[in-house]
């Protein structure tokens, strides 16, 4: 019975096992994975295009010329949508509402795929906290991350065209190449006080993280 344990114990390995893809425009090293039938880059993007100046860091000052690429290691870069739309190297693109939806049903519906997408670290400690009904019954609530198919979702925030941010170390909020009913663009959501994936659509001009999935 170990033995078959341990057996699967590799095979779950293998079937999420994360490789390393160079983007050949910069040299930066991402990890990619497989889930389901799609293969996603396993962090969040972080290229600043040829002239340097292809979306915003966590802390960017544009209007001081004051940059923090340290903020990009760690997150990945901000960017608008049109920015978002042509950021993913060859062989990789912005991924649709379609596909995000693929992979939020392959991690158990909308509702609970967050908790599975998050990293394991990296988020506001309260994603975990005690609830007392009015009978003093107390309910650990937990939505910490479990990262369960080498996803690793990290709550890169939100910015905005003129250099602010926002929802950083809170929320990860990621563009779709799909246009909204609006006229916005859908995106999707991850906050770390719940377990959902969420549906948005946000004005172009904002800024959000980018994970390109391969063609």
């Amino acid at each position: 019975m170990k033995k078959v344990i341990a057996l699967l114990a590799l095979f779950s390995v293998a079937v999420f096992a994360q490789n390393t893809f160079t983007d050949p425009r910069d040299g930066k090293k991402y990890k990619s994975v497989e889930i389901g039938s799609q293969t996603w880059m396993a962090q969040n993007l972080d290229y600043h295009g040829e002239d340097g100046f292809l979306g915003l860091c966590y802390g960017d000052q544009p209007r001081n010329k004051i940059k923090k690429p340290e903020n990009c290691q760690k997150y990945g870069r901000l960017y608008n949508w049109d920015e978002a739309m042509k950021a993913c190297p060859k062989g990789w693109h912005l991924p649709s509402d379609n596909e995000w939806q693929t992979l939020v049903d392959f991690a158990g519906g909308d509702e609970v795929a967050g908790k599975k997408l998050k990293a394991k670290s990296g988020w506001d400690d309260k994603c975990k906290y005690e609830e007392t009904n009015n009978r003093g019954k107390v309910t650990i609530i937990n939505h910490c991350g479990t990262d369960e198919y080498g996803f690793s979702a990290l709550p890169g925030g939100r910015g905005y065209s003129g250099g602010s941010f926002d929802y950083v170390g809170d929320n990860g909020l990621w563009w779709s190449a799909t246009k909204s009913v609006g006229g916005n663009a859908y995106s999707r959501y991850v906050s770390y006080n719940n377990s959902s994936v969420s549906r948005d659509d946000d004005i172009e001009p904002n800024l959000r993280s980018v994970r390109c999935v391969q063609d």
